[in-house]
């Protein structure tokens, strides 16, 4: 790898980590020169970088509570309209703003994920991966539709998968002694699986309650962070 792109690949990392960080690295790379694997060890340690900062970020936590709060408003609307929205359960004007929840609690699923910390187990990778293939795609059918294409039991299916790896995520929290966070999206996954509209609501006020609880209780790893 040239001196040029080492360098170059530091514009990766976050500006924090820049700040404290680039010139000792800067001037371990001009003394010793550039290795092949500086490529591959800059590109990991930018992305643990961004996904494990020194202070948690909040955004996690607040694209759960919009996730929920959108859920929840349609929740409302399609429980006082006397009419049933068609299977499975989408009107087309909900569909956008549907699709928008689903990118914000891929987010919000992610960020609860890393409140685990770098020691993982296989079991949390798999829930992590299950939900991340399901909310990706449950967002498929959900353009699909919106563009007039047919939809109906791939979406079930997607979504379902999504919510069952959200579940598992949660569980992991319980069992980290992270309980607040972890049974709120327990909760708001049970709540998405009872194929009633109220169930929708539940899903939607159990995203907003585990968005709260991320605010309020940021953690880094397994071990609650002291601010």
């Amino acid at each position: 790898m040239s001196r040029r792109a080492a360098l170059a690949a530091l514009r990766l990392y976050p500006s924090r980590w820049r700040d404290r960080y680039e010139d000792e690295v800067r001037a371990l790379l001009e003394e010793r020169g550039p290795r092949k694997r500086d490529g591959l060890d800059l590109a990991r340690g930018a992305l643990d970088a961004w996904l494990h900062p020194p202070v948690p970020s909040r955004f996690p936590g607040i694209a759960a509570i919009a996730a929920g709060g959108i859920w929840t408003a349609w929740s409302v609307v399609i429980l006082s309209n006397p009419t049933r929205p068609d299977w499975p359960g989408y009107l087309q004007e909900m569909l956008p703003s549907a699709a928008a929840a689903v990118v914000l609690l891929t987010i919000a699923v992610s960020g609860a994920w890393l409140r685990l910390g770098d020691d993982a187990t296989r079991l949390e990778r798999l829930a992590i991966g299950v939900a991340l293939a399901g909310h990706v795609g449950w967002l498929v059918m959900l353009v699909a539709a919106f563009a007039g294409l047919e939809y109906g039991a791939p979406t079930a299916v997607a979504s379902t998968a999504a919510v069952i790896g959200s579940g598992l995520v949660g569980l992991a929290l319980v069992a980290t002694r992270d309980e607040r966070v972890g049974i709120l999206i327990a909760l708001a996954a049970v709540g998405l699986l009872v194929p009633f509209v109220l169930g929708w609501l539940i899903f939607g006020l159990g995203w907003m309650g585990a968005g709260v609880a991320m605010l309020q209780e940021p953690r880094i790893g397994r071990r609650l962070a002291a601010f």
